[in-house]
């Protein structure tokens, strides 16, 4: 059975991410394993604000176990697991490492925490978490609630291979949903070869997608300097439920250390972000 796996630092936005990966479990027959990475910071959690005894408390693992009592029912594969692991250590290297021990298919983790450990914890490592994982990563924030289900998925494609190294794990999400898909052919120059490369690509990854998950595809362009802006805008005015990117994982130090685009799309998306590793 697959697993989605959902880091917590018990702040507002893991919480959330807490909800959402076991209502994307559900739909997936998936097992579900809640995991914390102790880093020796201390903080109390969000959920205990107005429980005194709770902060007082000060171990992960009440605090996990709460969470488990609370959302628990909330889990509904039958003869699904649902369970928790505490590891120590580095923060995104521990969540990569039992994502590969466990064989995961997803990793669903919040981002943008507002202030205090949750920016220096999950927040901050968000990206470098995205970068390294050897499955695909839902990003949300604490502001981005589940909707029931996918309706709509935003797909940018640029004229690179790798871009289009992304749409079998789209198409399956979209088949799953049965959700409308957005293709967006990202234009950042007019030059006349990669224009027509990024035409080609629109059209194949287009009949792709009808062939093998039978939904509604419509395609667009977006130009000019400012596209994650033009595409965090356009997630807005189609109201998308899922923005898709990938990550190339290459050889190449240079290609991890310098990614603006990824990076800034997961830091200013108002949507769920879905970053599926690709190779060279």
């Amino acid at each position: 059975m697959k697993r989605v796996l959902i880091p917590v630092d018990f702040s507002i936005a893991s919480v959330n991410a807490l909800i959402y990966g076991i209502e994307m479990a559900n739909h997936l027959k998936a097992n579900v394993r809640v995991m914390h990475v102790n880093t020796g910071a201390h903080y109390a959690p969000s959920f205990a604000k107005e429980r005194v005894e709770m902060q007082l408390i000060g171990q992960a693992q009440v605090w996990m176990e709460e969470l488990m009592k609370e959302y628990s029912a909330s889990y509904k594969v039958e003869g699904g697991n649902f369970d928790y692991k505490i590891r120590e250590g580095n923060v995104v290297n521990e969540i990569t490492n039992q994502a590969k021990y466990d064989d995961s298919s997803l990793i669903v983790v919040g981002s943008h925490g507002a202030s205090g450990f949750e920016s220096r914890i999950i927040g901050s490592n968000a990206y470098r978490l995205v970068s390294n994982s050897p499955c695909p990563v839902i990003v949300i924030n604490k502001n981005m609630e589940w909707t029931g289900g996918i309706k709509s998925i935003v797909v940018p494609i640029d004229y690179s291979k790798s871009s289009r190294r992304k749409i079998p794990i789209v198409t399956g999400i979209a088949k799953l949903f049965n959700a409308k898909v957005y293709l967006v052919g990202l234009k950042e120059s007019n030059i006349l070869y990669i224009l027509n490369k990024i035409g080609l690509f629109n059209k194949q990854v287009e009949g792709f997608i009808r062939k093998n998950a039978g939904v509604e595809v419509e395609t667009t362009i977006i130009s000019g300097k400012n596209l994650v802006e033009q595409l965090v805008d356009f997630s807005v005015q189609v109201d998308a439920d899922l923005v898709t990117m990938h990550i190339n994982h290459s050889p190449n130090p240079f290609i991890k250390l310098f990614k603006p685009f990824s990076n800034e799309l997961i830091n200013s998306s108002v949507k769920p972000v879905l970053a599926i590793p690709t190779k060279d």
